[in-house]
């Protein structure tokens, strides 16, 4: 005899072993004790949730010669004859192969003609809305007031493709994803009457991988059964299900916290290499990021046991670039890449917020657990309240100075220092300097220098106007082909920065330098510390052979200063933009006469210079 899949033979026959649907159940079987069944119903709702088993069952409880509490009895003439697809007045359509007009014509004429057999005609028709129009059509005045001995029994899982007409004259029932904890007490019950062996936390599997659809379970566990050797264990349902074990994935997200990026990489190898698809990698680590949460925030059992060695903020970081990643996955080329640098990426920020936090540098006490590379809000806006003071005092000064000049001619007229007002903070510490509303354009880079550290190996404070004025296709080009040729992991201590490197939109570049453009400001400030700057310098001086600049720019501050360009060199006029800071660190306390800015000005003006406070 054929072997009958699980599905079949566990389909439910009554109300009472309908699995997760208990609020249609209900309803349906108190409107059959109380003789108030509608003539047309409507089951919408994912595969494998219940819908044609519940339509089934309600043909046979309404034809059943001894129901039992709304529950068809199983043993009559009819239910015998409905459970063997033979009642003559229960007929089942398919939708997809059934959806012409004439189909349902002939429905339409069989109507009117009394049942055989029982009280009612029940026609299911299953992927109703695979119906064609026309089908539609010849349906829609047939269900709206259709004979008294007939019930309509319709079922879909896309219901936003049936027509309004037709939703509008039937009883609509939405079955819902069928309950994890549901699925699994049912499927312990399967086994244990099978009298089949499995290990603890098998049947749990099965039900999460099923996605609450009892069908794919069932289904997935008659593979496993045939599969087994001796009992069924959660290796053998990873092996048919192409998932990837919680432990394996447990110390993926292990390795990435503690920025052991070898092994991120290793054990990630691993699993492709036994044949793991790239997506269901990503699927597993979101799975046991969301377990972490309910761990952290509900108190659930951890049983990957990095519930404690990851924060809360840090595990939806984590969600969130991995739903980011799986997206990439999707139109990557070369998927397996992608897997590997995005893994190394979701790390970095963790080691990079290590790392300041052991060399003294202040962070936000949000970054101590986000790995967040923004400098403290309270901190930026007391930056922001002290230069625009500074602002106000030196436009004072420079009135003060143009009325010494209308005493006299022969004075020497003082150099004023005229900076914007900002409402942000400033995106350059070099600030231009005009005499008599006059232009230094020395003074520009003289400045940037002046409160910089020291010691990076390149082309140092490279403006982003001095690089677009000599860029070059070609030169752009050539940078591209060195950096895609740049191996991540020939020297294990600049591979994050090469990853960095690899990952930036290269904007333009000149024979003197690049211009490196980020989606977000964060990753744009990962080459700005003085480590990475320094690799980086390095690492451009190899490919050229010489000192070779360049700057980092998040994108939308890139998109306002090429646009400044474009602007500027239509009106004829020589290119004056906005710098970002190209470096990112902490300056101690000093009074405002000891800040390197005043002290430059004095050593390029010398006495001219006066300073009020």
């Amino acid at each position: 005899m054929a072997h009958l899949a699980l599905y079949r033979t566990y389909r439910p026959s009554d109300f009472d072993s309908v699995v997760g649907q208990k609020h249609i159940v209900q309803t349906v079987r108190n409107q059959i004790n109380n003789k108030l069944l509608a003539h047309a119903y409507m089951l919408t709702g994912p595969r494998g949730t219940g819908k044609t088993s519940i339509a089934r069952i309600v043909a046979k409880a309404i034809n059943c010669s001894e129901p039992r509490n709304g529950n068809p009895c199983n043993a009559c003439e009819s239910c015998r004859a409905v459970n063997a697809g033979n009642h003559p007045d229960v007929f089942e359509l398919d939708g997809a192969s059934n959806n012409g007009v004439d189909e349902i014509r002939d429905i339409r004429d069989r109507v009117k003609y009394s049942p055989s057999l029982s009280a009612y005609k029940v026609y299911i028709i299953d992927e109703v809305h695979m119906l064609s129009t026309g089908a539609f059509n010849a349906l829609l005045k047939t269900l709206e007031e259709p004979p008294a001995h007939v019930v309509f029994m319709l079922a879909t899982t896309e219901i936003h493709k049936v027509p309004e007409t037709i939703l509008s004259r039937c009883q609509r029932f939405d079955l819902k994803q069928i309950p994890t904890p549901d699925m699994t007490n049912h499927l312990v019950r399967i086994l244990s009457e099978l009298g089949i062996g499995f290990e603890e936390g098998v049947p749990g599997l099965v039900a999460s991988l099923a996605g609450g659809g009892l069908r794919d379970a069932l289904s997935m566990l008659d593979q496993a059964i045939a599969y087994k050797t001796d009992v069924v264990k959660i290796s053998d349902i990873h092996d048919l299900n192409g998932s990837v074990s919680t432990h394996a994935l447990g110390q993926i997200i292990e390795h990435s916290i503690s920025g052991d990026f070898s092994e991120v990489i290793g054990k990630t190898r691993i699993l492709l290499e036994n044949g793991k698809l790239p997506i269901r990698i990503i699927d597993g680590l979101l799975a046991v990021l969301r377990d972490t949460l309910k761990v952290q925030k509900l108190g659930f059992p951890d049983t990957t046991g990095i519930a404690s060695k990851i924060s809360t903020v840090q595990v939806l970081t984590y969600i969130k670039k991995l739903n980011s990643l799986a997206h990439e996955l999707k139109i990557a080329t070369d998927a397996e890449l992608i897997l590997e640098v995005g893994l190394i990426e979701l790390g970095l920020d963790t080691t990079a917020a290590a790392t300041r936090a052991a060399a003294g540098t202040p962070v936000a006490k949000s970054a101590a657990t986000s790995s967040d590379y923004s400098i403290e809000v309270k901190v930026l806006m007391r930056q922001v309240k002290e230069l625009q003071d500074e602002v106000a005092e030196l436009k004072t000064l420079e009135k003060t100075a143009k009325a010494s000049q209308t005493v006299s001619n022969e004075k020497p007229v003082k150099a004023v220092l005229e900076l914007p007002s900002f409402s942000e903070p400033p995106q350059n510490p070099g600030f231009p300097v005009f005499v008599q509303g006059e232009l230094v354009n020395d003074a520009v880079e003289t400045i940037a220098e002046a409160d910089m550290p020291k010691g990076d190996v390149g082309k140092e404070d490279i403006l982003i106007e001095e690089i677009l004025n000599c860029a070059t296709k070609t030169d752009k080009s050539d940078l591209q082909g060195k950096v895609a040729n740049r191996n991540a992991f020939a020297k294990i201590d600049l591979k994050e920065v090469v990853m960095l490197l690899k990952d930036a939109d290269i904007a333009a570049a000149s024979p003197e330098g690049c211009i490196l453009v980020y989606d977000y400001e964060t990753t744009a400030q990962k080459l700005l510390t003085a480590e990475n700057r320094e690799k980086l310098n390095g690492i451009l001086a190899e490919m050229y052979g010489k000192k070779y600049g360049f700057i980092s720019l998040p994108k939308d501050f890139w998109l306002q200063q090429r646009e400044n360009y474009v602007a500027q060199k239509r009106m004829g006029q020589s290119p004056r933009l906005e710098q970002y800071p190209q470096r990112v660190g902490t300056k101690s306390e000093k009074t405002e006469t000891d800040e390197p800015f005043y002290q430059d000005v004095v050593n390029m003006f010398g006495d001219i210079v006066e300073v009020i406070d």
